[in-house]
């Protein structure tokens, strides 16, 4: 049994990677629910997704411009949105494009200050938007 939970989780994250680095590649704005800091507690969030690798903390991230929902810099007095957050994958729910009126998946252009070399926020990019 542990070895079906392990192949099963297995094949869940990488349909969910896959979904993130089609939604990064086809520069699709993305809805998710996300589990922030408790203080503000988890909320759908809006956002333009760009990058997916790695913190410096070896946490697997995406690099999003955000630009609507709950937000912990928001909530301590800091940038409002939008804005660029960096979002831990372990922590992402229910990750889709967005779909507009006609029902296509909404899509976004080169968000403001983003770095196509890369960011500094991760050790190693997987993934990156081209503009």
């Amino acid at each position: 049994m542990k070895l079906y939970n392990l192949i099963s989780d297995l094949i869940l994250e990488q349909a969910f990677d896959s979904t993130i680095i089609d939604a990064i590649k086809n520069k699709h704005t993305c809805e998710m629910e996300y589990e922030d800091d408790p203080s503000i507690g988890p909320g759908k969030r809006t956002c333009e997704p760009v990058a997916l690798g790695y913190s410096k903390r070896n946490n697997k991230v995406l690099r999003a411009y955000q630009t609507s929902g709950p937000s912990l810099k928001v909530s301590e007095g800091g940038e409002p949105l939008p804005q660029w957050r960096l979002f831990r994958l372990d922590r992402i729910k229910n990750f889709k494009p967005a779909k507009g009126s006609d029902s296509l998946f909404q899509t976004f252009s080169e968000p403001p200050l983003y770095n196509p070399l890369g960011d500094k926020s991760m050790n190693r990019v997987l993934v990156n938007s081209k503009f």
